[in-house]
């Protein structure tokens, strides 16, 4: 008997269907490549395919459409599907699939061994049955026969259905009586136990899983009303005693005659994804290229440490230290060796202090050094002095030796009443001072030194009428879709357009308006201009009707009970489509008061808008309040895109949060995206959206509309 079997592979790339012969080449397969489902269909009278391999997202015909089709004809109806795609791992992509009759999914890029191991399963049991075939030829003459070949025929075509699916994962069937029909081979590779200990012993896996998620996982395992896209993560112990956390996904399975055939349980091993969530929640509060804490760790631990001296009558000291002339190494040497520098001095510091104080990174050549257990203030200049003389060593990198100065500035503190962003800020004042006096010097603060900042009050008063004369524009940033570069929408940026400086930059004036409040005027003329331009870009390019606008939201903004309101009427007043207005939150303003926040944003997602979280992995979401947050999309913060290449841990990171949002039904938009390496990076973890100066700085309105004009 020839064992050579025809294999159908529909794909609308031709580089794909390459792809797919190079990897079954030698494998006694007659591949027969098709880029189109009406292709596939005029070759379907010709030849007795084994399996059909289909690409879900194809012109005309999708491969959704060609399974229904392959499943309404009677010559057909029993081929393997196995889609081939890269669209979306979401379940409901995955049941819709199963729903037409799949037997598998793989999702590009394939891995080889995965997809010759998983065609070769089916051109096996395709000889088989041919095999079977040939016998119940033969042995026509007899009814009892005939009827005994199709029997076990049936019965073959049952098992192998069971047997393929997701069988990279670890697969069970348990039937209707309880008891365990099918298990896997994954599941000994997963666990450490062969298939047979799960089909003998069937308690087994309820001695392997964790007592702490035991009842979570009964409760999942007997809830009937579970839905097939709802899943749930828990511990097992395996063989060797090891913890590994698994995904379990359970699906209801039913005969044609609508009788119950038990649950199909799908397992998958996410011990690495729970892994890169913990080092993203380390993340969150550690700068991403020293390691040190980062200054909202730094807050935390000076609040408690103001606790203790409350309790004690001990006193404690806050650093701020700025590395002198640092722009320099950068400018000279490039922002690698730069980045290695930083990370030296960090390393220095914490080699300098004692094991009870704390060294924290808050910028780019800034540090700050919480100084505790301190029973005399006196003690703080010796301490101070050594970490100022611990800079006069040089430090080494690439064979460059470095000897760098610092500016320190510092304060003292005792008792549970203090503010701590207020004593930072005064070590920072007290370092700007050390500064201005020439650098590389020691300055403890004083009072007097406020005398010489800028006067607030006068900045507010000029913002007041900058704001009075609608002074400020929107300037707006492309963002695009990274799978082919179209257009996706803009997100609008606030710029001051000064009558005598010019356009001054959003750091000169966003801290003072957020500080005095007139964020909120500033953040509604913004959002306004922002309603009116895309509706009129709407009314002047069809185009422009699939477009979005991002606009960003303010702590202030977001905590005004009017927001969705005002929302509401300039949507109305401009005409722009609720679905086509994006409000970006930062994460961490949700999470100060996630509860009030969660509230906040179903108001403003009844209104039918798009919500984004801002910025996100700089402040560290608890998972179960964002399942509840209403929102569209995360965008991921710049830090991780712009060390991506320099530092793989953030790529890690991207992939936890792309999975993450995902698994939530989320798009995910990356932005500082500034090249190339950057952009094909985040496509190949999935990533949804980008924008950034690859594809342009942000635009005054007449620029960024000639984007528009060009997506036409």
């Amino acid at each position: 008997m020839n064992d050579i079997v025809d294999v159908l592979v529909v794909d609308d790339e031709r580089i794909n269907l390459k792809l797919v012969e190079g990897i079954l080449r030698g494998q006694d397969l007659n591949l027969k490549m098709a880029m189109s489902g009406a292709e596939a269909l005029k070759m379907i009278p010709d030849h007795d395919f084994a399996v059909a391999l289909l690409d879900v997202m194809m012109p005309g015909m999708d491969g959704f459409e060609l399974a229904e089709r392959l499943r309404s004809s009677e010559a057909t109806r029993n081929i393997p599907i196995i889609f081939i795609t890269a669209i979306s791992k979401e379940q409901r992509h995955v049941f819709h699939g199963y729903e037409l009759g799949a037997v598998d999914y793989l999702f590009k890029p394939v891995e080889p061994e995965i997809l010759r191991g998983k065609t070769n399963i089916f051109a096996e049991l395709h000889r088989h049955k041919r095999s079977l075939l040939e016998t119940t030829r033969r042995l026509e003459a007899t009814v009892e026969e005939l009827e005994a070949s199709r029997e076990a025929l049936a019965r073959s075509e049952q098992r192998y259905r069971m047997v393929a699916d997701y069988n990279y994962d670890w697969e069970s069937w348990i039937g209707p009586d309880g008891e365990p029909r099918y298990i896997s081979p994954s599941c000994e590779r997963i666990s450490g136990y062969p298939p047979q200990r799960f089909m003998e012993e069937p308690e087994l896996m309820e001695r392997l899983v964790h007592q702490d998620d035991l009842s979570r996982w009964f409760q999942f395992m007997r809830d009937d009303t579970v839905g097939d896209e709802e899943s749930i993560d828990f511990r097992i112990s395996d063989v060797n005693a090891k913890i590994k956390w698994l995904s379990l996904v359970r699906h209801s399975i039913f005969a044609d005659d609508g009788a119950s055939l038990g649950i199909r349980l799908s397992m998958r091993d996410i011990t690495n994804r729970k892994l890169i969530e913990s080092k993203l929640q380390h993340s969150a509060f550690h700068d991403t290229l020293t390691g040190l804490p980062n200054r909202a760790l730094f807050l935390e631990r000076l609040n408690r440490a103001a606790e203790r001296c409350s309790r004690t009558g001990e006193h404690f000291a806050v650093l701020f230290i700025n590395m002198d002339r640092f722009q320099a190494v950068n400018d000279h040497y490039g922002h690698s060796v730069g980045d290695k520098l930083m990370v030296r001095l960090g390393v220095k510091l914490q080699q300098t202090v004692r094991s009870v104080d704390t060294v924290a990174r808050f910028g780019s050549d800034e540090f700050g050094v919480l100084l505790e257990d301190i029973p005399r203030r006196s003690e703080v200049r010796s301490l101070t002095r050594k970490i100022f003389d611990s800079f006069k060593e040089p430090v080494e990198v690439d064979g460059i030796s470095f000897t760098l100065s610092a500016s320190i500035g510092y304060d003292i503190g005792s008792g549970a009443n203090v503010d701590a962003e207020e004593i930072v800020h005064n070590a920072q004042v007290a370092m700007n001072e050390a500064k201005e006096e020439g650098k590389n010097r020691i300055t403890a603060y004083e009072k007097r030194m406020r005398e010489g900042m800028v006067n607030v009050l006068a900045v507010e008063n000029e913002l007041k009428r900058a704001l009075e004369a609608r002074e400020f524009t929107a300037h707006y940033q492309p963002i695009v879709n990274l799978a082919d570069g179209s257009l996706y929408g803009f997100e609008a940026l606030a710029r001051w357009n000064h009558p005598e400086r010019g356009l001054v930059s959003p750091g000169e004036f966003i801290p003072v308006a957020e500080e005095t409040g007139q964020i909120v005027t500033l953040g509604a003329q913004i959002l306004e201009e922002a309603c009116t331009t895309m509706q009129e870009w709407t009314r002047l390019y069809p185009a422009a009707e699939k477009l979005t606008m991002a606009v960003n939201i303010s702590a202030k903004q977001f905590a005004e009970s009017t927001l969705a309101g005002n929302v509401e009427r300039m949507l109305k007043e401009s005409g722009l489509q609720p679905g086509r207005l994006k409000l970006e939150i930062t994460e961490t303003v949700v999470m100060l008061d996630a509860m009030k926040s969660v509230n906040q944003l179903k108001t403003l997602k009844n209104l039918g808008i798009l919500l984004s979280i801002d910025d996100f992995g700089t402040g560290y979401s608890s998972m179960s309040y964002l399942q509840k947050f209403p929102t569209d999309q995360l965008k991921i913060d710049l830090s991780f895109v712009q060390r991506m290449e320099s530092t793989p841990e953030n790529i890690e990171i991207i992939r936890a949060i792309v999975n993450m949002a995902h698994s939530l039904r989320l798009r995910v938009v990356a932005e500082g995206i500034e090249t190339e390496r950057q952009r094909d990076l985040l496509y190949s973890l999935q990533c949804d959206y980008g924008q950034g100066y690859l594809y342009s700085r942000p635009l005054p309105r007449d620029e960024a509309e000639e984007f528009v004009k060009d997506s036409e």
